[in-house]
This record gives C-alpha cells, structure tokens and sequence, in this order.
C-alpha cells in the first residue's frame, strides 16, 4: 500500500447476485459481511442484484443492525441468470470509483476476517485474491478436492513467494499460473477479491449462463496479467440455496442440458482466444470432445422420451461448430454402447 492509499478512505464493493426461494439466506449472507473486521479507512458498499428473485431482496434487510462503515444498495432487474446480475453489479461499482471487488453468492458467507485477509494479500502488490471454502455434504475443504491445491498448495510452492505462513497465503508473478487457470477451477465465486481497475470493463460472458461464466471472468483476468495470491485459510462457508450449477445433475432435468451445453461452449470459446498455447489448446479440445459426447447424448435421449430439450445453448453452440447435428447421433451411440460406469457420469 502507497503513502497516500494509506492516508486515504478505499471502498470495497461486493456484488451479490440474489434469487432465491426461501427466506433468511440473504440475510445471513449480509451479517457476515456487516461482521466484517475491516482495516481502518475501509468501506464497503454492497450491491444487491435482485434478479427477480421471489423472495424480495428488501425483505431480507429488515433486521439488520446498521454498520457505519457499511451501505447497501439493491437495484432488481428482469432475471437474467448471476452472470447477468453480476454484471449490473460491476457497472454500479465501476460507476462509484470502487477500489476493489469482491463477489459473494447470496448462500454463502464470509468469516469476519475474510476481507480484511484479502486485502493483505491486494497490497503486497497482487490484483486476483481467492481463498479455500467448505461446502456441506460435498467437500470439508475445497483445496483438498483440487490436486493442484492439496496438501497446502506443495505443488506450486516452488513458483510462488510466501506472503504469509499462516494458511498459508501464496503469492504468484504476472502469468505465473496462466495454465493453471485456464486447466483448472480453482477459486469459488465467494472467495474472490480483485483490483477493480484489473478488471474494468470485463464482463461475466452471458452466453455461459448455466456453468463457466465466473471460470471464464477468473482466467481472463488473470491472463491479462492479474498477480495472483491464493490463501489456504478457509474464510468462505457456501450454503445451500438456490444453485444453477449443483442442482443440474439429474439427467432428466433440462437444466442439466443447458449446464453441459455452457461447459461444451465454454471449451469451443476457449479454443479460439489468442492467448491459447498447444498445451491450452489441447485442453480445450479435450474438454470438448468429452462435453460435445455427453451433449449429444442427453440432447437425443430428451427426445427419444418425447420430450423437446431446451435450446438456449443449442443455438449458440451452433455458432461455433454448425456440423454439430450431425456428429450427435454418431455420439449418442457411443454413450450408449459404452457400459463402462465412468463413461456415464455426468
């Protein structure tokens, strides 16, 4: 941090996407970021998207005892999915000279030093901050779940500078973990804070409305040159309200389509960036190739039950590879002649 940040008030903005169906999440959600343990001369202002949410998100703010460094805002759009909702979100914190962002799901909630950790981390000189989290009945800690995170993060200690034992928090040069980003999931939504002047102007890509928009906003910061700095503190609890992406798991959902159909756009998008290596590149088709199968298998199998699948992502799909009619049903043979366990789970 400058001499004159210091001598300064910064404002952290956090955006939350809100639709739920059930009372009380936002609430909880906005306790903890009203708990916060700020540094000094730090406010937050929080953005409440409302996207069309059944339960208002006026509703959920009766109760809450003021906090003097903390203002909330809620502005309700027509639903157009978090993507959408974060994007109002980043326009309103752009709009007001926000110094940093940080996302928060309105399941979710934050231990009280969550921001006060991260913006340890901004000032060392780093601009893309995320952290570990638990998740109930899927993972205790999500670095344990990732290969690339386990055990602390040894596999990356040897590229990084120690910024703090305790966790510990890791940090890394420009362009220091580009693959990784691009290979791996490796920052829930709620435990990311960034240098809003990193990424202004960058957007969640609204055609990824069912998966992959926020890994898609993740990667692109930080291929644009974002220092990053990963904490192996678990300051991040995620809930169990309304989720797009866990809840599209049963093969007879459409949502479940839709959510393979965005990891299938997802990996065409990716293998036409410029900033695509050969090692990138192959990811991507690999991606693909396994997306664009477990696609066509599910796309046919609606209709063989005489059902008629949704085709929001179809029609974009079909924007980057217009063959693809033809290559499902060869694909939907595959799956189905496939009796492997594996070759099922999707």
């Amino acid at each position: 941090m400058s001499a004159g940040q210091a001598n300064s008030t910064r404002t952290i903005a956090v955006v939350i996407p809100f639709f739920q169906r059930a009372p009380g999440i936002l609430f909880r959600a906005l306790q903890s970021v009203f708990a916060q343990d700020l540094p000094p001369k730090t406010m937050i202002k929080v953005y409440i998207i409302d996207d069309s949410s059944p339960v208002p998100a006026e509703a959920e703010l009766s109760g809450l005892a003021p906090v003097p460094n903390v203002t909330v805002q809620v502005d309700r759009q027509p639903n157009s999915g978090p993507g959408g909702a974060r994007n109002r979100g980043l326009s309103l914190a752009e709009g007001d000279g926000a110094d940093f962002v940080a996302f928060l799901d309105s399941d979710d909630i934050w231990l009280p030093t969550h921001l006060r950790d991260a913006l340890q981390a901004l000032d060392l000189g780093h601009d893309f901050y995320c952290c570990d989290n638990s998740r109930e009945g899927a993972f205790d800690l999500f670095s344990q779940d990732v290969p690339l995170l386990a055990d602390k993060g040894r596999a990356l200690v040897d590229r990084a500078t120690l910024l703090d034992p305790k966790g510990p928090v890791l940090g890394f040069a420009a362009h220091a973990l580009d693959d990784e980003f691009v290979t791996g999931y490796l920052s829930h939504t709620s435990t990311v804070v960034v240098r809003a002047s990193r990424i202004r102007g960058l957007r969640f890509d609204p055609d990824l409305r069912s998966a992959s928009e926020d890994r898609m906003f993740w990667l692109t910061a930080v291929l644009s040159g974002a220092p990053v700095a990963i904490s192996w503190r678990c300051n991040v609890i995620c809930g169990k309200g309304v989720n797009i992406f866990f809840a599209a798991h049963d093969w007879n959902a459409p949502a479940t389509l839709e959510r393979i159909g965005c990891q299938l756009l997802f990996a065409e998008k990716l293998l036409r960036m410029t900033s695509m290596t050969p090692s990138r590149s192959a990811f991507a088709r690999d991606r693909a190739r396994t997306k664009r199968r477990e696609y066509s298998f599910l796309f046919l199998r609606t209709l063989l039950r005489g059902r008629r699948p949704p085709m929001a992502s179809f029609w974009k799909l079909l924007q980057h590879d217009p063959l693809l009619p033809l290559r499902m049903p060869p694909l939907f043979l595959t799956v189905l002649c496939d009796r492997r366990p594996q070759a099922r789970q999707f």
